[in-house]
């Protein structure tokens, strides 16, 4: 706001109220002036009727030519207006008015008065002559009922009135300069200089410090301004430094991969980075200012929340949980670590352990199915060899036997130390595919040549299909790892008289690989965890066909994830398994994801 419209503001109230105290004064005074000038002319009128009246007692209350032509001259020197109304109120003469066009007058307020006290006085606008009038009744007397009236149009007192107003009027004038410059001093003094104070606090509160007041008014509002903007310098030098530090917490923060968020005593998110928000799913703006409770999704969260800001936690002792969550089709753990500030805020802390849970979880799967799974033909074979010992001479045929036992465990053995190596040479992230351009024909020949003997044996139709002149870039290596053990699962795991289909094609800048078989299925809850290290369906199907060793498919799912590509696994009890696996027709030896990708979904 402008000083100018400011000092407005100062004065034209001022000015409004001097102009209507001295208007009302004037009012009251010109009233008390009209009112006492009624008085005077209703006190010679009520004069002027009683002179009248008396005359015409005077005539014994007749009403002869003579007596009227005497009310009239009376009434002209007088300047009066005389009526003469009978006991009936029919009015019998009156000097300025014609009698027919005069109404019966006993209801006129003087006339009632005169009747009742003998005298009446009253002011109104006449019925006759539509002006305001004064008007004096008096009874002649009571035998004839005669009332004499003499009224006058009322006279207001203009030439003391006109003096008055110019006399307020001048009063007003010179007391809204005084006043004006009053104001104007006042302003110039005091009133400007504090309201530039109060818009710099304003700014200052606002967090603008830079804001400086220039010194002016009187010298304690001078000393003022110095003071103030020694304030500001302070807390500006202070403002830096905080949001310095503030900036530099916030780049530590957001440069960890752990999701961080704080809170303050009222619980309200003071503090995110940017993996905390990408986990919680809100953006930065959302979550600051927000209640921490609001953002938690998870239930897990909720309750370590909820035990940190209980009664029972004392500040600075830290809650720890771990929970799951599922993020883009795959379980994620994590750690969480909350502890209340002294302040009474909360610091959240997860941490992804993902890894580190799979790899304990791993490595005690490993070693116990490991062991397992290496006890049971060192067994058989330690068994075979007591037997032989004592036999081998004895009993030729079982000898025989327990000499097929020791060699079919020896190659189970042999197999799964064959599939832990090549299982191991896979995971390895250190070791980069070796890309070379493959033709397809070859790929499907070497298939043919390895796994065709093995489908002819078991009574099975190997159907191999795939475009000769087909050429792509691939680990020749990797890739017949893959074919390797998707075929043997198929013929391991498809009835006599069933069929293995293997078919490579293009489809647009991918290479898709496919082996489908007519075998006995995977139930659906087991498609999950099939391409887990060691996992086999059951015992029942694994004796069926004979025991394997657990390792095939994630030998498979591994080899794939090298090649940058993903495998897809539909399988229908009774009915078969299909395995795609898509992978790019250039791939990058270095675009290998974090874990590999797998879709699975029962056909």
């Amino acid at each position: 706001m402008s000083n100018r419209s400011y000092l407005l503001r100062l004065i034209i109230p001022f000015a409004i109220m001097i102009v209507l105290v001295v208007g009302l004064s004037g009012w009251l005074i010109y009233h008390s002036g009209e009112q006492s000038a009624r008085k005077r002319q209703i006190e010679q009128l009520a004069n002027d009727a009683k002179l009248l009246a008396q005359t015409i007692r005077d005539d014994n209350s007749r009403l002869h030519d003579a007596v009227l032509e005497r009310a009239d001259a009376e009434a002209k020197f007088r300047n009066v207006r005389v009526s003469i109304i009978k006991r009936n109120g029919d009015v019998i003469f009156d000097t300025h008015a014609k009698l027919v066009d005069m109404d019966n007058h006993n209801d006129r307020p003087e006339i009632i008065d005169a009747r009742s006290q003998g005298s009446g006085q009253s002011a109104r606008v006449s019925r006759s002559q539509k002006i305001a009038y004064l008007y004096a009744a008096e009874l002649v007397d009571e035998k004839s009922g005669l009332i004499i009236r003499a009224s006058r149009p009322e006279q207001a007192p203009i030439e003391v009135n006109t003096t008055m107003v110019v006399q307020l009027a001048g009063a007003v004038v010179l007391s809204i300069l005084i006043m004006s410059w009053l104001a104007l001093t006042l302003h110039r003094r005091w009133i400007a200089p504090v309201r530039r104070l109060a818009f710099a606090a304003e700014k200052m509160a606002a967090g603008e410090w830079s804001t400086r007041v220039e010194p002016c008014g009187v010298l304690e509002l001078r000393e003022f301004s110095g003071r103030l903007n020694f304030l500001a310098e302070q807390a500006q030098k202070q403002l830096d430094d905080l949001n310095q530090q503030r900036t530099d917490l916030e780049s530590l923060v957001d440069s960890l991969p752990d999701p961080i968020l704080l809170a303050d005593p009222q619980q309200r998110v003071v503090l995110i980075n940017e993996p905390a928000a990408r986990f919680l799913s809100v953006t930065t703006r959302q979550a600051l200012g927000a209640k921490l409770i609001s953002i938690l999704g998870d239930t897990s969260l909720l309750d370590v929340y909820e035990h940190v800001t209980s009664a029972q936690v004392k500040a600075g002792t830290p809650v720890v949980r771990e929970f799951r969550v599922m993020r883009i089709g795959q379980k994620f753990t994590y750690q969480a670590v909350a502890a209340r500030t002294p302040a009474g805020g909360v610091l959240l802390v997860l941490r992804d352990i993902t890894k580190l849970a799979a790899a304990v979880q791993m490595k005690t799967d490993f070693v116990a199915n490991a062991s397992h799974e290496l006890r049971t033909p060192i067994a058989a074979i330690k068994l075979a060899f007591e037997t032989l010992a004592e036999v081998y001479q004895d009993e030729p045929q079982q000898t025989a036997r327990c000499v097929d036992i020791i060699a079919g465990h020896l190659q189970r053995l042999e197999d799964m130390l064959q599939d832990l190596l090549d299982l191991s040479r896979v995971e390895n992230i250190d070791i980069k595919p070796e890309i070379k351009r493959l033709r397809a024909a070859d790929v499907l020949n070497v298939v043919s040549n390895t796994q065709g003997p093995l489908a002819k044996n078991k009574g099975l139709e190997l159907i191999i299909e795939g475009d000769e002149t087909l050429s792509f870039d691939s680990d020749r290596r990797l890739l017949d790892l893959l074919l390797k053990n998707l075929v043997e699962n198929s013929i391991k795991y498809t009835p006599s008289g069933g069929k293995v289909h293997v078919r490579i094609w293009r489809d647009g800048e991918m290479i898709k690989l496919r082996v489908a078989d007519s075998g006995i299925g995977i139930p659906p809850q087991h498609l999950e965890r099939v391409f887990e290290r060691f996992y086999q369906v059951d015992a029942a199907r694994s004796s069926s066909v004979g025991r394997g060793t657990g390792l095939g498919l994630a030998i498979v799912k591994h080899a794939a994830h090298a090649l940058s590509g993903h495998l897809t696994l539909e399988s229908t009890v009774g009915r078969g398994t299909t395995v795609v696996c898509v992978f790019p027709l250039v791939p990058s030896p270095y675009a290998r994801h974090d874990e590999p990708r797998l879709d699975s979904a029962p056909a």
